[in-house]
């Protein structure tokens, strides 16, 4: 019987690691501080075309659609040097139960709200410093997005919490923050960067008669939000693709989460990178906001997004609640001894809770 014992509990164990794991997992890639241009990772095709460039952490496993909705997987990283194999084009809206057209308010009173941070509040661009320890240019970009927001009659929380330095603790700390715009019932949360690759001609696009800097969606794997927030980055290329082609660069699926777990609906946004310039993130920033728009009043209730949201959260609960009854069983069994000890245990609770 002790050998048993022993045996279970090292089941129970095996059973606890993989969430013990990826949460180290996810904390040892945020920790990684992302954004600077010591940081950038090149990615190749496996015939060895260029493909992309991040500032960001990059992991096998993590995905990339691209301009023109090519979908690739990385899978292998060495150094600053990435290999992707190409897993296809994407039809961005084939999951979703949606109509670009319809024009209904997501919000029951059509109050629609967005809320807006920033996790690098130093983050700025080309021809000044591209770091200043304080607040960096990237809050005007926060500002002029929060500005043609409310311009389309959404409500905009913006915080302008400093969150320095810029190192791997900086989710941490804003992490708070998020938490403090969660109580304002946002639809939707951005946190507002720019990238750090040194080429310009990457983000760099006429779009609408103006040019501007591209903006690259990007997506937590690790977090219990990620199908909804895939979904909603999704859906959001999709809009912006149909009003101003070239205006997204693409969708970055990360490994970590970006605090996007706090909160579903939840993305990080790149607004150009350090060599291209603060007016061309402006200008894309004033062009993002129309998408937004549509996008909350394409929203109708009982949509794909609300539908998703309800898997995602269903999903988790009874991962949960399957591991936990599995340890509860498997706990009784090993102070009562038998199968039996464990039906006797069960229904003396039934009995004493129903009374």
């Amino acid at each position: 019987m002790k050998k048993i014992k022993i045996l279970l509990l090292f089941f129970c164990l095996l059973l606890y690691l993989p969430v013990l794991g990826e949460k180290t997992e996810g904390n040892r890639l945020e920790e990684i501080i992302g954004h600077r241009e010591e940081d950038v990772v090149w990615v190749y095709n496996q015939e060895g075309r260029y493909i992309f460039g991040t500032a960001l952490a990059v992991s096998p496993g993590d995905r990339y659609i691209d301009e023109d909705n090519m979908e690739y997987e990385i899978i292998e990283v060495k150094g600053d040097r990435a290999v992707c194999k190409e897993k296809g084009k994407v039809d961005l809206l084939a999951e979703l139960e949606t109509d670009l057209t319809l024009q209904i308010p997501l919000a029951a009173e059509g109050n629609r709200v967005v809320a807006l941070y920033h996790t690098h509040n130093d983050e700025s661009y080309l021809p000044g410093p591209v770091n200043i320890d304080g607040v960096g240019e990237i809050h005007e970009v926060g500002d002029a997005l929060k500005n043609a927001l409310e311009s389309k009659g959404i409500t905009v929380f913006w915080s302008d919490n400093m969150h320095l330095p810029h190192d791997g603790a900086a989710y941490e700390r804003s992490r708070a923050t998020v938490a403090e715009l969660v109580q304002k019932e946002p639809d939707l949360i951005f946190d507002i960067h720019r990238d750090a690759i040194p080429r310009k001609e990457e983000y760099q696009q006429e779009v609408n008669g103006e040019l501007i800097s591209q903006i690259r969606l990007v997506v937590g794997r690790q977090n219990p939000n990620h199908k909804v927030n895939d979904q909603f980055a999704k859906r959001l290329k999709a809009i912006a693709d149909e009003l101003y082609p070239g205006l997204i660069k693409g969708i970055f699926y990360g490994r970590g989460s970006y605090n996007q777990h706090v909160a579903p609906h939840s993305l990080l946004l790149e607004f150009g990178t350090h060599v291209t310039t603060k007016e061309q993130a402006i200008a894309s920033a004033r062009l993002f906001a129309e998408p937004v728009s549509r996008l909350l009043a394409a929203n109708k209730d009982g949509g794909a997004g609300e539908k998703a949201e309800r898997g995602s959260i269903f999903s988790s609960i009874s991962w949960i609640l399957g591991i936990s009854a599995i340890g509860i069983i498997l706990f009784l069994f090993i102070n009562e001894g038998s199968i039996t000890g464990v039906g006797k245990r069960v229904k003396e609770f039934f009995k004493r809770e129903l009374k």
